[in-house]
């Protein structure tokens, strides 16, 4: 992080780098940030793993672990993903990296690789998702790989960064499982060294238009040697790095910080965050941020966060105005209750520009200085593209677990189309359609899976030269837009519907049975089935004549036996 100096104000840079990993481990080392000690520490892995939304992932570890300083329990990936290489970082790293960053999961083979991550009560719950990486020169080429990083169907970030980094964004989700991809852009070999979810109130940082991707989140008024917070601090195990703002007082209490106010209980920020703040000399000086956006065109919300830790006199309150880019400000006033947080938020429309100024100004005639306790800076991840119908993610997904289908199927079937499944056409509708399967010569064995009858849209299917086989799939004629089907190539049986035999002959459906020894298309079943009813018909009668011809030779032999006897 840099903090630039420009009218006494401090400049917030966009911060996507390491140094938070060093924080940690310094603060480690010096004994100056432990997160959890003795009871408390116990406690805290106790109440991990009990806590509803907690999914952490340790990438290419053999063994699932819980972590020493915050005890999460991390699982291993090996149940999640069948693809990619196990590696270890350069034992350089080892003293300086926690135990989740010394193994990592890369994926040399495949454009793209993906997590299919199913935790409880994904669907239109609220989740931050935090994706973490360490190349550590585990390769020993000493190159540091770019790579692209996906939420679903959608870009999230580029991935470039020879110490650890992390990526991280709150995201509703509208299906029942979250898609973290990792893309080959020809620039480096794909890797990842954790994968964390957290399930967060439905009320906090909603947006409609996207996703909220996190810029910086700052513990306000906190010495850096004092190192970064999350779990067990942060319930929803936030990172919050310290920042103190030069021109302005730290200011600190040991009292306990509470709520009261409906929402603003929800964002739950640790009390080490709350009982530490940064307040101007005194209330004729505002309390200024200037912050340069990634770029002039990113649309920002902030989220500051305040709480009154200074006893006031009696009938006293602080109160203020936060004013942007000197035209607006955020609400009309911000009163602070006695150690009660309050949240206020930057909503819509989001801020852009190339230079945004943030005062916190005294309000009327009010002599208490402004503070700021923390503040927390996302840009707007807008997600253009939408995912594929989830009928037709189902029944696709369903096929592909049924026949065990040795392709790199991962991630959303049809989106981005750049990267949609190998024998899958797509429509471009809002939510794309399969509207074309290809698995000719793809080792399918056993009954045709009454799943193909779930893509509604499908209009073309080729199973041919597998070894399929029970008789042929009524369900097929109940796609209402099939009009090319080939079974070529299998052991199907019995006959094919009369309909599609029709729909064939009239030239509106192209249809393929070819090389299924047993099976006939209705016509010719029916005329064979009528000779057959002649020939045994003429067997039939035969027999008889035959019967009857031996009959009358044995009555007549009889009779002439009986002539002579009586003669």
């Amino acid at each position: 992080m840099k903090t630039n100096m420009q009218d006494g104000a401090p400049e917030l840079v966009l911060v996507w780098k390491a140094w938070l990993f060093f924080a940690f481990a310094i603060a480690n080392i010096l004994g100056n940030s432990k997160l959890a000690a003795g009871k408390n520490q116990h406690a805290g892995r106790k109440l991990a793993a009990d806590i509803p939304g907690f999914m952490s992932i340790d990438c290419g570890s053999d063994e699932d672990s819980i972590d020493k300083e915050t005890g999460i329990p991390y699982k291993s990936d090996k149940e999640l993903v069948n693809t990619g290489i196990v590696a270890t970082v350069s034992p350089d790293w080892s003293g300086y990296i926690t135990e989740q960053f010394k193994n990592l999961r890369s994926f040399p083979q495949g454009t793209r690789n993906c997590y299919a991550l199913k935790p409880e009560q994904v669907k239109y719950n609220n989740y931050m998702i935090r994706a973490q990486f360490l190349y550590g020169n585990y390769d020993g080429k000493n190159q540091t790989p770019k790579f692209d990083l996906h939420l679903g169907p959608n870009w999230w970030a580029t991935v470039s960064s020879s110490d650890p980094v992390y990526y991280e964004i709150i995201y509703t989700p509208l299906t029942d499982y979250i898609d973290v991809c990792l893309v080959n852009t020809n620039n480096g070999i794909p890797f990842i060294s954790t994968l964390e979810l957290r399930r967060l109130d439905n009320s906090i940082y909603r947006t409609e238009d996207g996703a909220l991707a996190i810029i910086s989140r700052y513990d306000v008024g906190k010495d850096i040697r004092s190192g970064s917070r999350r779990y067990p601090g942060d319930v929803y195990d936030r990172y919050w790095e310290p920042l103190l703002i030069e021109g302005c007082i730290p200011i600190a209490t040991n009292s306990t910080v509470f709520s009261t106010q409906g929402n603003d209980n929800a964002y739950k920020l640790p009390a080490e965050v709350l009982r530490t703040a940064a307040g101007t000399p005194n209330g004729s000086i505002p309390l200024a941020l200037v912050w340069s956006p990634p770029n002039s065109l990113s649309k920002c919300y902030f989220y500051f966060h305040f709480a009154e830790i200074e006893k006031l006199g009696a009938g006293q309150q602080r109160e203020f105005t936060i004013n942007l880019n000197g035209e607006r400000n955020l609400r009309e006033s911000v009163k602070l209750d006695y150690l009660n947080p309050l949240t206020v938020v930057q909503d819509d429309p989001p801020v852009s520009g190339s230079r945004l100024n943030f005062s916190i100004n005294a309000a009327g005639m009010t002599k208490f200085p402004p503070i700021l306790n923390a503040v927390e800076i996302f840009e707007l991840q807008e997600l253009p593209n939408k995912p594929t119908a989830i009928a037709d993610v189902e029944a696709i997904m369903e096929i592909k677990e049924l026949y065990n289908v040795i392709r790199n199927w991962q991630g959303d079937p049809c989106a981005p189309s750049d990267y949609s499944w190998e024998g899958l056409n797509c429509s471009n509708d809002n939510h794309p359609r399969i509207i074309s399967l290809n698995l000719s010569s793809s080792k399918l064995a056993g009954e045709i899976a009454t799943s193909f009858s779930n893509l509604k849209a499908l209009q073309s299917l080729d199973l041919s030269y597998n070894d399929l086989t029970g008789p042929f799939p009524e369900v097929l004629t109940q796609l209402p837009y099939l009009n090319t089907l080939d079974l070529s190539g299998n052991k199907i049986t019995g006959s094919v519907p009369e309909a599609l035999v029709q729909k064939s002959k009239d030239g509106k459906f192209v249809l393929r049975v070819g090389d299924n020894p047993d099976l006939y298309q209705s016509a010719p079943t029916k005329r064979k089935k009528k000779n057959e009813i002649v020939v045994a018909s003429s067997i039939a009668v035969l027999i008889l004549l035959f019967i009857f011809s031996t009959l009358a030779g044995t009555l007549a032999i009889y009779r002439r036996k009986r002539r002579r006897e009586t003669s």
